[in-house]
């Protein structure tokens, strides 16, 4: 009986196409038409279809001979258009041409019952049909089973959708769903079959698919979404090949429905587990494939991994690209060796030729200069390729704290062996506005206020006004920065300050400025800096990272301080520094920046070195020698986590030796000396809140400090911008003949905020101090926006 239905069926599927074509390949005309003129054209039974629409797809033309061919061309071009049943062309004997439409009927109603469990916005957005539109019956069913698909993503494999279709006057349709959505059915558990090296709780870490648990109806875990299981049974395959099991088998999944859930089963076969044999690299070679053997983590002897097979191909891969062969090709050959258990890897190399970059197109800038950006870039035209520089020049943009984005793609040029690049790049705003403010018992009310343009006139200068204004402080500094002086590569930059405080036994004012310079060591023309290389019989410069990224600067500073209104009760230390005394320093310094982001970096360092040597002239002579370095390290960059995790290390250490000063003291001046505490120091700890003190109980400063810094910066809501931090602060200063001391350090921790807002990048931490004492003052929120990270 079955065979006879389905013979039937397709007996009468068969005829129903051979009536269609039939019908649009034969339209009704005499036989003799094809002897007439055509006199007119005429087009009937549109009702909202524009009738020029069916014209414009009308080849017969009035006054020429009647052709059956571009007649029937004319009917099956007008029947694509989707907007009709039916389409047939008439013939008259006096020459009149009719092409003759049944319009689709149009959807003037959608409805939709039995729905529960699934808002009607997600079924109508799955069906997509929507009212006023065309009926087109194979939309509709393509639509229904979307709506399936999509019960079945929300956990209802059960559920059954049915559709009618009703024609109603004006030719109109309205369509009927009917969801009969039955019960949720999510995954009870899952079990593997014929695993022995991996636990079921190990090979479950790896799938995406998970089981129900107590919050499944708001997470939607234990959802059974197959596309999603069958990606999971790639990745449980990788799994095992990644670990040696090369000849191992995953069975598709049986999925069973029981009476609380689903089971979804997954047999193994594991086999043997394989090892390296030999490990070879040949082709077209550079250098002797022993260097290329050291470069690569395959060796005989280990468990064969694919993971490191395809880290391998990539390194050698970048390595030619850097050489300046782009289009270089690293095939893999195995020869898999049963009886031993062992895989021999022949990494074959195909360099290709040598590729030079031909054009560098810089699109998306605005506000920016050319030049500005042109000048960040490590490559250039006519030099040979180097994915690595490509690299570097992203993270040199990125470092300059213009942009919101910058993307730097290649493009293959007219030549094979040139390549255009381009550099895409999104500006953020540079401008910066920092507002704060605090209490504390020493210094009382705070207001902290800074103006800054790091791109002024898009020039990529940056001018910024700060000022510090208290009951008892007033501050202002005023800065310039130029880092290419007259488009060259030196850097050029101005300061002039007003610091004046009034504390309780005395009142200090210091006023001055400062000038400095700085050039990139890698353009210093030392042979010890640089080196030249000839891959493939083509000379290339090769760099040394640490010299790429450092430049040495100098500074020139000169100063006024005065120290008056002196307490008849302060300590001696504080008398002794009552009156003026001007200072003049040199300070030569070393900096290393290779971060990927001026903002919120994930990864590289900075760090820099400096020795202020005052005695030229002046009224003090010592030696003053600071460091600052902080480290970057991404980890547990998974979707399943949010993204990226940023681990940051940082710290500061200053010493110094007084070697004379007209006082006679041998501590540092007040102006110069070490005030710990505050944002970018000890958060918790009030702003130049830490260090020694007198024997009033006043803070003094010391004459060498060191603090440091971890922290984690998370994603919370990397869309938006939005990351949170977690950190942990120590530190303090000393004076001279003062050891560092673990136990006198001060302990913070805190959480915070940073957000690329649209008015720049936005700082807040909440900082709470582990071992304050009395005399400490403590502070717990720091606030700014458009600051740079430490």
């Amino acid at each position: 009986m079955q065979e006879f239905l389905l013979s039937f069926r397709t007996r009468s599927v068969l005829c129903y196409l051979v009536v269609i074509q039939l019908f649009l390949a034969s339209p009704p005309y005499p036989a003799a038409a094809a002897d007439k003129t055509i006199t007119e054209i005429q087009v009937q039974g549109t009702l909202r279809v524009e009738e020029d629409a069916v014209r414009l797809r009308i080849k017969a033309r009035k006054g020429q001979p009647f052709d059956p061919a571009v007649v029937d061309q004319d009917v099956k071009s007008i029947y694509r258009l989707g907007f009709f049943d039916k389409v047939k062309a008439e013939l008259t004997p006096d020459g009149v041409l009719t092409y003759v439409v049944k319009e689709r009927p149009y959807i003037s109603e959608i409805n939709i019952g039995g729905n529960s469990k699934v808002s009607r916005e997600n079924i109508e957005a799955a069906l997509g049909i929507r009212p006023r539109i065309i009926l087109d019956r194979d939309k509709v069913a393509d639509g229904v089973e979307k709506v399936k698909k999509l019960y079945t993503e929300e956990g209802y494999a059960n559920a059954k959708v049915e559709f009618a279709i009703s024609e109603i006057k004006d030719n109109q349709a309205v369509i009927l769903l009917e969801i009969n959505e039955g019960n949720r059915l999510l995954i009870q558990k899952i079990r593997f079959e014929g695993n022995r090296v991996f636990s079921d709780g190990e090979l479950k870490n790896v799938m995406a698919t998970k089981e129900k648990w107590f919050l499944s109806s708001l997470t939607g875990r234990g959802v059974l979404n197959r596309d999603m299981l069958a990606n999971d049974v790639a990745l449980i395959s990788s799994h095992y090949y990644d670990h040696g099991y090369i000849r191992h088998k995953v069975a598709e999944p049986i999925i069973l429905r029981r009476k609380t859930g689903l089971e979804v089963v997954i047999r193994i076969d594991e086999q043997d587990q394989y090892r390296l044999g030999k490990v070879e690299i040949g082709g077209e070679l550079v250098d002797a494939p022993g260097v290329y053997l050291k470069a690569v983590q395959l060796t005989t002897g280990q468990i064969f991994r694919g993971s490191r097979l395809r880290e391998d191909i990539a390194s050698l891969s970048q390595k030619y690209a850097d050489d300046g062969f782009a289009y270089a090709k690293v095939d893999p050959v195995t020869i898999i060796r049963d009886g031993e258990k062992e895989v021999d890897v022949a990494l074959m190399i195909t360099r290709g030729p040598p590729v030079h970059f031909n054009r560098i197109t810089i699109q998306g800038n605005s506000k920016t200069r050319d030049k500005v950006i042109r000048r960040e870039l490590d490559v250039s035209e006519q030099e040979l390729v180097s994915v690595g520089r490509i690299k570097a020049s992203q993270s040199a943009l990125k470092r300059t704290g213009y942009f919101k984005n910058v993307e730097l793609t290649t493009q293959k040029a007219e030549r094979p062996d040139e390549m255009d690049l381009m550099v895409e790049v999104e500006e953020g705003p540079t401008g910066r506005l920092n507002l704060g403010g605090g209490f504390s018992s020493g210094e009382g009310l705070i207001f902290s206020a800074a103006v800054a343009e790091q791109n002024l006139f898009g020039r990529g200068q940056g001018v910024s006004l700060t000022a510090d204004l208290g009951s008892v402080r007033q501050d202002f500094v005023l800065s310039f920065t130029d880092s290419y002086l007259f488009d060259t590569n030196v850097g050029f930059g101005f300061d002039a300050f007003n610091n004046e405080v009034s504390y309780t036994d005395f009142d200090s004012r210091r006023t001055g400025f400062s000038v400095r310079g700085n050039y990139p060591l890698r353009y210093l023309d030392v042979p010890f800096f640089r080196r030249n290389e000839a891959p493939g019989g083509h000379t290339r410069e090769h760099e040394l990272s640490l010299f790429r990224r450092t430049r040495f600067g100098t500074e020139y500073g000169f100063k006024r301080d005065k120290v008056s209104n002196i307490d008849s009760n302060a300590s001696q230390e504080i008398k002794s520094e009552e009156g003026i005394s001007y200072t003049s320093t040199v300070s030569p310094s070393l900096t290393f920046d290779n971060r990927d982001d001026f903002f919120i970096p994930t990864e590289g360092a900075r760090s820099s070195v400096s020795l202020d040597f005052a005695g030229l002239g002046g009224d003090n002579r010592f030696l003053k020698w600071d460091t600052a370095t902080a480290w970057y390290y991404s980890f547990l960059n998974s979707p399943r986590w949010g993204g990226a995790y940023t681990l940051g290390l940082k710290g500061r250490l200053g010493l110094s030796t007084v070697l004379d000063r007209n006082n006679g003291s041998d501590n540092l001046p007040l102006s110069d000396r070490y005030f710990p505490g505050g944002s970018n120091s000890i958060r918790g700890f009030e702003s130049r809140s830490l260090g020694p003190r007198d024997e009033n109980g006043e803070i003094v400063g010391g004459d060498k400090q060191l603090v440091m810094t971890a922290e984690v910066v998370f994603p919370v809501l990397s869309q938006y911008g939005l990351k949170g931090v977690a950190f942990f602060d120590q530190g303090q200063a000393f004076r001279t003949s003062e050891s560092f001391d673990l136990g006198e350090f001060r302990r913070s921790v805190g959480l915070g905020a940073r957000w690329l807002s649209p008015f720049g990048p936005l700082q807040v931490d909440f900082g709470f101090a582990l071992n304050a004492k009395p005399e400490d003052d403590t502070s717990l929120i720091s606030f700014s926006v458009g600051g740079q990270s430490f």
